[in-house]
């Protein structure tokens, strides 16, 4: 499934992302990773959501849903830019995650055949992951884990390899579409709060901004359907082939094939 040429996603590096992140990826042709800003001690760079224990069951809609799966990190304040960032080689984090993710899927359908084979050999090496940067290359490993199963061939770029003109977050954004021959920026809807489309409109982009529902699926427990989750979730539950269908554009929306 290869993006659209000219359409670009930036995006924070993420720890094992959720299923509209793939969404985003499978549309652009360029995913521009933002590696050169400074971490949020509580965002998800370094985290993902993954299900409550079987023995938990799913709480009121007031209440999380979920649990967190942390990546532990050495030295970090709060200056510090994610780029920079060193994982806690102390902790033998890589090994209690993996072991959680087991636990919480190991007895779903297509956890074995489609995820853990994945998972171990992306253990095994972030656990030898140490020193300045081992974090950014231990997220961008885990986010490619599952592009080649959902047929998604992104070209990658790190935003500290581009020239950073601009003071505004949003003039920055469009002049990294400028530099990278870009037209379009497809933005999640979380950025309906800052992004400002007069910058891009003034170089020549236009702003796109994700429709994309999270379709629900079984997931073996009784309650409410938790959005949201890692992409362990959902390949742990439906079979791959069914994602790839989930992440097609659609047929009347701005990507959709052209007809004949």
């Amino acid at each position: 499934m290869s993006g659209t040429p000219g359409v670009l996603v930036a995006e924070q590096p993420h720890y094992l992302p959720w299923l509209d992140f793939y969404e985003q990826v499978a549309r652009a042709g360029t995913l521009l990773i933002l590696d050169n800003v400074q971490w949020l001690r509580r965002g998800w760079q370094r985290r993902t959501r993954v299900a409550l224990p079987h023995s938990v069951p799913t709480p009121a809609p007031t209440e999380p849903g979920f649990q967190w799966l942390t990546i532990p990190l050495e030295g970090a304040h709060q200056e510090s830019l994610i780029s920079e960032l060193a994982v806690d080689a102390g902790q033998p984090w890589a090994r209690k995650h993996l072991q959680a993710l087991v636990t919480l899927y190991g007895g779903r359908p297509y956890f074995r055949s489609q995820v853990l084979a994945r998972l171990e050999p992306f253990y095994a090496e972030a656990a030898e992951a140490r020193g300045p940067g081992s974090l950014l290359r231990t997220l961008i490993a885990s986010m490619a884990l599952f592009y080649e199963p959902l047929g998604i061939t992104p070209r990658v770029v790190l935003a500290s390899t581009l020239e950073r003109p601009h003071p505004d977050k949003s003039g920055r954004l469009a002049a990294y579409c400028v530099q990278l021959g870009a037209d379009t920026y497809y933005s999640g809807m979380g950025s309906t709060l800052y992004l400002k489309p007069s910058l891009f409109r003034e170089v020549g982009v236009r702003v796109l901004w994700q429709r994309f529902r999270n379709p629900e699926y079984p997931r073996g427990r009784e309650g409410r359907f938790v959005y949201g989750l890692s992409i362990v979730d959902v390949l742990s539950n439906v079979p791959v082939d069914e994602v790839r269908e989930w992440l097609k554009p659609s047929p009347y929306g701005p990507f959709a094939p052209p007809a004949g």
